[in-house]
């Protein structure tokens, strides 16, 4: 049912999707452009290294046999883009001074594009319950700059454990599978990191599945609506692990899938979409486990079996 919920919520909240993919646009044209500031220096900075022209100068060969499809000569490029990458890599460790700075400043701009990111999640939150709440179709802008320091507070704490927790997990499984089991075969190593990263990234979302509606919905602080996530207190733990194990799955084979068939494409709806349907699905669990009235349609009401009676200082508070 909470599924069905979900799917007719993110359907009364399409709109939303176009606010979401240009606000996302932006951040991502602004996150490329300082990037690009960083990386073109540091690649001019080798274009005098003898094995980065090696390496470029195999891949194009490769790229040249490929087009003309002479593929028999394939081993002969990959054995070449082996060693010029192995020699560019020693004369990078010789030389760590320039890599080490790049990659600092690309890691704070991928940080920050996350900050971002977070302020549009919470304000794609605060849309699709105004939706579910009153039918309301508020402005995104609006809405960011209304909610911009609780939305701040909300990014700022997310970013720290969201990373933390990802790279824990993305090193752990590095040194579990392609060292401790380097000796499976490659694409092993590879399907088991990604079904496990799923599996963990499930267990994230079950965690903080309850914190934006809590800290929306429930008008509680951005600590308070952690606090409550991380308690589990609404219930369900199971089905809501369940409901993320398989929408990941499902999601990473959608955008994957999109990106390949429409050579990018797709994606440019199927991101902010993902985005979106995550989110419907926490603001219809949250109602449903804390007996809350919301539309999911302008027709439709979903109403709890026990209905908690409004007091007149939570409806002059606006609760």
């Amino acid at each position: 049912m909470k599924f069905k919920h979900t799917i007719n919520v993110l359907i009364d909240n399409f709109k939303v999707t176009y606010k979401l993919l240009i606000y996302l646009l932006i951040v991502a044209a602004v996150s490329i452009g300082i990037s690009a500031a960083i990386i073109v220096p540091f690649i001019n900075s080798l274009s005098d290294v003898s094995a980065y022209n090696q390496l470029m100068t195999a891949f194009g060969d490769m790229f040249d046999e490929i087009i003309h499809g002479n593929l028999n000569n394939l081993s002969t490029s990959f054995s070449d883009i082996g060693e010029s990458f192995s020699a560019l890599m020693e004369y990078l460790s010789e030389h760590p001074g320039d890599l080490a700075l790049s990659i600092t400043g690309l890691l704070v701009v991928a940080l920050i594009r996350r900050f971002f990111v977070g302020l549009g999640n919470y304000t794609a939150g605060s849309l699709i319950n105004d939706k579910m709440a009153m039918q309301a179709n508020s402005p995104f802008a609006a809405t960011l700059i209304k909610n911009l320091g609780k939305a701040s507070l909300y990014s700022v704490t997310y970013l720290p454990i969201s990373f933390i927790y990802d790279a824990a997990c993305v090193v752990v499984l590095y040194f579990l599978l392609f060292v401790a089991l380097g000796s499976l075969p490659v694409m092993i190593n590879i399907f088991l990191f990604v079904v496990l990263m799923v599996l963990l990234t499930g267990v994230k979302l079950l965690f903080t599945t309850d914190w934006l509606p809590a800290a929306i919905c429930g008008k509680q602080s951005i600590a308070g609506g952690l606090r409550y996530s991380f308690a589990r207190r609404s219930g369900g733990s199971g089905s809501v692990y369940s409901f993320y194990a398989t929408s990941a799955v499902a999601l990473l084979a959608i955008n994957v899938l999109g990106f390949i068939s429409t050579f990018g494409a797709a994606i440019i709806i199927t991101v902010p979409l993902s985005y979106l349907y995550l989110l419907c699905y926490q603001f219809a669990n949250y109602c449903d486990n804390n007996d809350i009235k919301y539309f999911t349609d302008k027709r439709t009401i979903v109403k709890p079996e026990h209905e908690r009676e409004t007091s007149r200082e939570q409806f002059l508070r606006g609760e």
